[in-house]
């Protein structure tokens, strides 16, 4: 048919298939199952969602805040790692390019 093998329209029309099919599940199915990486918001969510099911006790509450804490501390630790990867690769790269010393 117009110079294109019988199998090449199998798989076109398999691949139209499983398409079509990734679609409706997507619409169809539990919003979890739609993909996408989990970010803050969805941890955000999930800490709200704890604290209305215990009732924000004291101990949850105070155990959230150390998370969050925690958090933010590791987040201030990478952000200190990234800034001495930066540095060394800087000087790494000036030592590459500055003249041999004779």
């Amino acid at each position: 048919m117009f110079g294109i093998p019988e199998w090449a329209v199998g798989v076109g029309f398999i691949m139209l298939a499983i398409s079509i099919a990734k679609a409706v599940a997507g619409r169809i199915g539990p919003p979890d199952r739609q993909g996408g990486p989990r970010g803050r918001r969805d941890l955000a969510r999930a800490v709200e969602e704890l604290q209305k099911r215990v009732g924000g006790s004291d101990d949850v509450q105070t155990r959230l805040d150390a998370l969050e804490d925690m958090q933010r501390r590791l987040a201030d630790v990478e952000e200190r790692l990234d800034f001495a990867e930066r540095m060394l690769a800087k000087q790494r790269e000036a030592e590459r390019i500055a003249p041999p010393k004779t």
